[in-house]
This record gives C-alpha cells, sequence and structure tokens, in this order.
C-alpha cells in the first residue's frame, strides 16, 4: 500500500523536476514577469551558497553529535536529532520564502494564471535541495528528506486550488513530518545502522 502511494506520487514529481521550472520561466516570460524570472535565476546560481551560510551552524551540532557517536554516548542521538531538525526547518524555510517571493508576483485569483508562479516557486523552494541532495547520492536521509518536501510541497500547491482547510491541513502535516517524524525516523536508522 505505502509502496503504491509512493509510486503514485513520484510520478508528478518527477515529472515537476523535470520541466516544472522550464514551463513556469516560459509562461511567465509571456506574461512578462521580467523581474521574477530575473531573481529566479539568481536564485539558480546563489541559493546553494546562500543556503550553505545558513547551514553552517548545523556542522557544529553534527560535529556534535558525531562525537558522541564515537564514545557510543546517547547524547549523539539528541544531537543528530537537533541537526535533523534545524536542516529540516531550514527546508521549510526555504520552500515558504520560495512560495511567498513567487506569489507576491501574482496579484489575480486563484486560478489556471496562477500555475506558471506555482511551477517557478517549485524550482527555486526544491532546487537547492536537489543540488545538495545530487551531491551525495549515497546518503538515504537526504533522499528521504527531499522526497517527503517534495511530497508535501506537491500537496500543498495543489492544495492551493482545493480549499483553505485543505492547504492548512497540509502544512500543519507537512510541518509535523518534517519537524518530528522524520528526525525521529532517521535518528531510528541510524541507531539501527549502528548496532549492525
Amino acid at each position: 500500500m505505502l509502496n503504491k502511494i509512493i509510486e503514485i506520487l513520484s510520478v508528478p514529481i518527477m515529472i515537476l523536476n523535470f520541466v516544472g521550472g522550464i514551463i513556469g520561466g516560459i509562461w511567465l516570460a509571456f506574461l512578462g514577469e521580467w523581474t521574477l524570472i530575473v531573481i529566479g535565476v539568481l536564485f539558480l546560481f546563489t541559493s546553494h551558497w546562500i543556503l550553505s551560510i545558513f547551514m553552517m551552524p548545523n556542522l557544529l551540532i553534527a560535529g556534535i553529535a558525531s562525537q558522541f557517536y564515537e564514545k557510543k554516548n546517547p547524547l549523539g542521538h539528541f544531537f543528530g536529532f537537533i541537526s535533523q531538525l534545524y536542516m529540516n526547518l531550514l527546508i521549510i524555510s526555504w520552500c515558504i520564502f520560495a512560495f511567498l517571493v513567487c506569489s507576491h508576483f501574482y496579484s489575480g485569483e486563484i486560478g489556471i494564471t496562477y500555475i506558471p508562479y506555482l511551477l517557478w516557486s517549485w524550482g527555486m523552494a526544491l532546487g537547492p535541495w536537489q543540488f545538495f541532495a545530487s551531491k551525495e547520492p549515497d546518503n538515504e536521509f537526504s533522499a528521504i528528506t527531499l522526497f517527503s518536501a517534495s511530497v508535501f510541497y506537491f500537496l500543498f500547491l495543489i492544495s492551493i486550488f482545493i480549499s483553505p482547510l485543505f492547504r492548512l491541513i497540509i502544512t500543519v502535516i507537512f510541518g509535523v513530518v518534517q519537524l518530528i517524524i522524520l528526525p525521529i525516523f532517521n535518528m531510528y536508522i541510524a541507531n539501527k545502522l549502528e548496532n549492525y
């Protein structure tokens, strides 16, 4: 059952990853949204550096966790959780930031004309994280976190067209999964791997 859900959600995410930004950019060009296009292109070339600066505190936290892990101290799991929590909070914040930047340029009613802004926000929100994940292909924690963020961002974008209540539900679930469940799950996996 879970595998089927993952397969179903993977298809639109893969399509959005491959062509969402391109379609959104072309559509925005036809709409004359050159400022937003320039901002998006600037994000493309600078976001990984900007995010790297925000990720620096996590190096300290992860280093502390690593020291405790080496000594088999349970505090390693605590600092590992804090490290995951910080990264996931950063991912959520970046997604919100990208969404708000793109939405700032849209002034119409929610409808089909909002789609290019949402497609453009997809690339701006998740592009840097996909770049980071591509640099560590063997890191299952990054893959799980990125897939979760992609699924929830996709559901969030769809919820905009459904209802404010559904959008709120998706947002709350996204926050709970990213900030509580995933860090705990990743610590569980790390603990299992450590014991093998």
